[in-house]
């Protein structure tokens, strides 16, 4: 499902809720129609999660030979973050769909900066021939998890490197450099 399909999926059910608790409490919801309710508030949750799942993730590169070792950097952020129970509060509360895209894209930009170690543990050096023939042409900056080049102050895919030879970078541990 792509975007749209996905936020109009929650909006849906998510006035759904609103018209219901315009009319009853939601009391009564949770016993005189509790079968119809527990139906519609999996529904919002299945539909918050799957919204959710795609602003936070949609576009994220990272290899799948790379994946395994980027979940634990991921699993941490979520672990650590607050913005799902706010996200819950958001569609439950207060049905507020602007709400719940802005906290969603809060919690990207955890991940991202959680990931930051391990994209950093991905840098290369790009070498091309031309950084042979060419004496001012210095090789560009890649990051092998992301397939991405650094070109033009963005980074752009490169997912061919097969011209070229990738130089890994990778810091040396705080113990090493001080001996």
């Amino acid at each position: 499902m792509e975007r749209d399909e996905l936020r109009t999926a929650l909006v849906t059910h998510l006035e759904t809720l609103r018209r219901n608790l315009q009319v009853v409490s939601m009391e009564v919801l949770k016993t005189k129609y509790k079968k119809p309710f527990d139906v519609l508030r999996q529904d919002i949750c299945k539909a918050a999660t799957a919204y959710t799942r795609f602003l936070v993730f949609d576009n994220m590169r990272i290899k799948h030979k790379y994946f395994d070792e980027a979940v634990p950097y991921i699993d941490g952020a979520i672990a650590q973050t607050k913005r799902l129970k706010e996200i819950s509060k958001a569609a439950f509360q207060r049905q507020d769909i602007e709400e719940i895209e802005s906290l969603a894209l809060a919690l990207r930009s955890e991940i991202e900066a959680a990931l930051q170690p391990f994209y950093v543990e991905h840098m290369c050096l790009y070498v091309t021939p031309e950084c042979f023939i060419e004496p001012l042409k210095t090789p560009e900056i890649y990051n092998d998890a992301t397939s991405c080049v650094w070109r033009d102050g963005t980074w752009q895919l490169l997912e061919d490197t097969s011209e070229g030879l990738l130089l890994f970078v990778r810091s040396k541990p705080q113990e090493e450099a001080a001996a």
